[in-house]
């Protein structure tokens, strides 16, 4: 009943009669109404261009009339500290690199391998790689990320061009928050949790997308690996033995501030010597052996507050992606397949400025020709589109 008296109230507003007849658009009402109108309203009022539509649902989009600026800087984590407290066997070697200290520890049987970045401090240099780590265990000689981790993506966000025309790393084919035979996807991801915060002293953090790597689809995937070798001139496969013992859950997490997560993909569009704020992104891998391998990097240490200032509504954001898409011929089809309220990192003095934005993911279908036997395969290229949701202007 609400949502049917904030239409016809919008049909009121959003236009009256002018001398010619014609209904014109009443601009100031419109960015009042916009405000109070919900996403659904406003999907059911508004016009999209040729070839653009949506493709989210709007009413899982969340939202929150007000949120903070925050300056930060990158999390540095005391690498001595965190090596004595990650590393389960003795220290047999360490080294410096440009990313930060590195270390190796056991023998043939189990080994660790271990990099605290420091942003390339310790080394001399700037390497710009900060905010993290990198671990990973290696067990008689295999390393998750050359079996488990070849099929499956190894980053957050839409799959990529991989996923899309071979199909044996696409992340949406294993289940997700789903037991596996060894552990419980709940005791898993509680272990997880107490090494990230009690150990390693992460910043809050919540769960971006999991998945539980079950023996049958990995083996499918293996798979469409193999076929895929076919396609780089009979290129031979490496072999792989997968087993029930070889079942793991994959955790991508990113960093939270008062219940807003941060964007953990690149929304950036980065030319070569350009600098911007890192996304922050943990992932974890977590098997019957317990935690195999950890990739983080880009968290924030939040030093400064600003006020609450009011937010710009969903409704009034997405008016601003439809308004400059219908300024353009789209000759393929265009869709927003996600909206989400983020906080986004920019570079700032001393560091960098979190910014609450609305964040669009939009997905063009493209098609390219196969240079051999002529046939046309059709994939999505992902951008994604920023919106300040405190001024309401694009964020590039």
């Amino acid at each position: 009943m609400k949502k049917t008296l904030i239409l016809l109230l919008c049909l009121v507003l959003l236009t009256s009669a002018s001398a010619c007849g014609k209904l014109q658009v009443n601009k100031e009402r419109l960015e009042e109404l916009l405000e109070i109108m919900d996403l659904e309203t406003f999907l059911q009022t508004v016009d999209l261009p040729d070839n653009f539509s949506i493709g989210f649902n709007a009413a899982d989009v969340k939202s929150v009339d007000s949120a903070k600026i925050y300056k930060a800087v990158p999390l540095e984590l005391d690498a001595n500290e965190v090596a004595e407290k990650l590393l389960k066997r003795e220290i047999v070697s360490t080294k410096v690199y440009a990313e930060g200290p590195w270390f190796e520890t056991g023998d043939e049987t189990f080994k660790e391998y271990l990099c605290v970045y420091d942003g390339g401090k310790s080394f001399g240099v700037d390497s710009g790689v900060v905010g993290g780590l990198v671990y990973s265990v290696v067990i008689n000689g295999e390393l998750i990320d050359s079996k488990q981790g070849m099929l499956i993506a190894g980053d957050p966000g839409p799959p990529d061009s991989i996923a899309q025309e071979w199909g044996y790393n696409l992340k949406s084919d294993y289940a997700s928050f789903a037991d596996l035979s060894f552990m419980t996807y709940k005791d898993a991801l509680a272990a997880v949790e107490e090494l990230l915060y009690d150990t390693l002293g992460f910043p809050e953090l919540e769960v971006a997308e999991a998945y539980s790597m079950d023996l049958e689809t990995m083996l499918k995937h293996y798979e469409l690996y193999v076929e895929s070798r076919s396609d780089f001139g009979g290129e031979k496969a490496e072999e792989i033995t997968l087993t029930k013992d070889d079942e793991c859950y994959v955790f991508f997490f990113r960093q939270v501030i008062d219940g807003i997560p941060l964007a953990n993909v690149r929304w950036q569009k980065v030319t070569i010597g350009m600098k911007v704020a890192p996304a922050p992104s943990v992932k974890v891998y977590y098997t019957r052996d317990g935690v195999r391998g950890i990739s983080a990097g880009g968290l924030y240490d939040i030093i400064e507050g600003g006020e609450d200032k009011p937010l710009i509504s969903g409704a009034a954001a997405l008016k601003k992606v439809i308004d400059d898409y219908s300024k353009v011929f789209l000759e393929n089809q265009t869709r927003v397949i996600a909206m989400e309220l983020c906080y986004v990192g920019v570079m700032a003095q001393d560091g960098y400025e979190l910014i609450p934005a609305w964040i669009f993911c939009i997905a063009e279908a493209t098609k390219v020709k196969d240079p051999v036997d002529g046939t046309e395969n059709s994939y999505d290229s992902y951008s994604y589109y920023v919106v300040n949701a405190i001024t309401g202007d694009r964020i590039e």
